[in-house]
């Protein structure tokens, strides 16, 4: 007797676990999206920290202020097509992947072309530290 007590209270405690672990995830879940959710301020200060880490680059990479100018335009365009690829409900997400490849090598020799060679390998250094030292934050 004392061994079928001992089973169905292991068998309890199993179940009890195991929902306990179920609701876990489920909380975990349903507050990944919410991470997301920027504020305003939130917004701005990356917006910002976005404008003054693209100031650097130029600066470092020694773009002259037409040139940054067609940059900015090159990447409003690149931003604006992002978006519309995003929006675009008629791909799969393996076509968006490989059309948003597709685009950033055609703008990257866009910006090759504009900057030249060394200007544009400068410019994209520094765009790679700034972006480790921000996942380093």
């Amino acid at each position: 007797m004392k061994m079928k007590h001992l089973l169905t209270t292991i068998v309890a405690i199993g179940f009890a676990f195991t929902g306990a672990q179920a609701q876990t995830e489920a909380q975990v879940t349903l507050k990944a999206p919410q991470e997301k959710i920027m504020s305003k301020e939130d917004k701005a200060a990356a917006k910002a920290k976005k404008e003054t880490d693209l100031l650097e680059a130029f600066k470092t990479a020694g773009v002259t202020e037409d040139e940054q100018q067609k940059v900015r335009t090159i990447m409003d365009e690149s931003s604006a097509f992002g978006k519309a690829l995003k929006a675009d409900a008629s791909l799969s997400e393996e076509e968006k992947t490989a059309k948003s490849k597709e685009y950033g090598k055609a703008k990257d020799a866009r910006l090759k072309e504009l900057l030249g060679a060394e200007k544009y390998k400068a410019f994209k250094d520094v765009q790679k530290a700034q972006k480790e030292a921000a996942k380093a934050n």
